[in-house]
């Protein structure tokens, strides 16, 4: 019996189109909580940036792929990138001219703009950072930085990273997260407080950074618009995010009548 399913946000709930939950997935979302499971998002977003669920009361937020995770309002884990990691990253961005998300607990800054990184806030309706220096935010635990860098860019960066691992669920740019965090990771602790099993959870995703929860989960997962190396790990693999596959899969699996 599933108790509890977890769901990337975009191209997962929420359309790359229509930069909404469809109509007919926010339905059935209500319905499953009135069923008394219990709801979560799972994404590389920080909270403060998951502005396109519609004002559904989720139970609770595994962000940043796990970093910072909230269950029922409260940060119940939180593991910041290693310091000297973050100023590594901070400078590789800063001296190359590198647009670089830097995010903290409660703040999110930006180096720089140019074209690429606003045609990609808009596809994913996401407002724009103030440009401002990113060393300043230093002095605080730094949970996650998004670099927008192609592979070959990031292989030359990895290396001087002692602690950190690459996340990459876009073609164009890659979040730098610390390592050993996952989204695996991080809906292990929030099923652990509630005495939840692994086979009691569904998890649903579309990219890269959903493969962990895709397999820890009982039952995983992936879109009909996943890549294929999301959905070589999937137990079941629904339609696309813009045929409401989230309603596909809960119906698929029994979750509702």
């Amino acid at each position: 019996m599933i108790k509890a399913v977890f769901f990337d946000i975009d191209g997962t709930l929420v359309s790359f189109k229509t930069h909404e939950i469809s109509e007919n997935t926010l339905n059935v979302l209500y319905e499953l909580k009135r069923r008394g499971i219990r709801l979560y998002i799972s994404s590389g977003r920080h909270r403060l940036i998951m502005d396109n669920l519609s004002g559904f009361p989720f139970d609770g937020y595994v962000c940043m792929n796990g970093a910072l995770v909230i269950d029922d309002g409260q940060v119940v884990y939180g593991h910041p990138l290693d310091p000297a990691d973050a100023a590594t990253v901070a400078d590789f961005a800063e001296r190359n001219r590198i647009p670089c998300v830097l995010f903290a607990e409660k703040d999110i800054v930006m180096n720089c703009h140019n074209e690429l990184t606003d045609q990609v806030f808009k596809m994913i309706r996401l407002p724009k950072p103030l440009p401002s220096p990113l060393a300043p935010y230093l002095d605080k635990p730094v949970y996650q930085f998004t670099i927008f860098i192609n592979r070959e860019t990031e292989a030359g960066l990895l290396p001087s990273l002692g602690h950190s691992v690459a996340e990459r669920w876009h073609p164009e740019f890659t979040d730098i997260d610390p390592e050993n965090i996952s989204k695996a990771e991080g809906i292990s602790k929030v099923i652990a407080r509630h005495v939840i099993a692994r086979e009691e959870v569904m998890a649903i995703g579309d990219g890269g950074n959903d493969i962990s929860m895709i397999r820890y989960a009982g039952i995983g997962v992936a879109m009909g618009n996943a890549a294929d190396d999301v959905k070589m790990h999937a137990d079941y693999v629904t339609s696309d995010v813009d045929e409401d596959g989230v309603v596909a899969a809960v119906r698929h699996f029994g979750l509702l009548d």
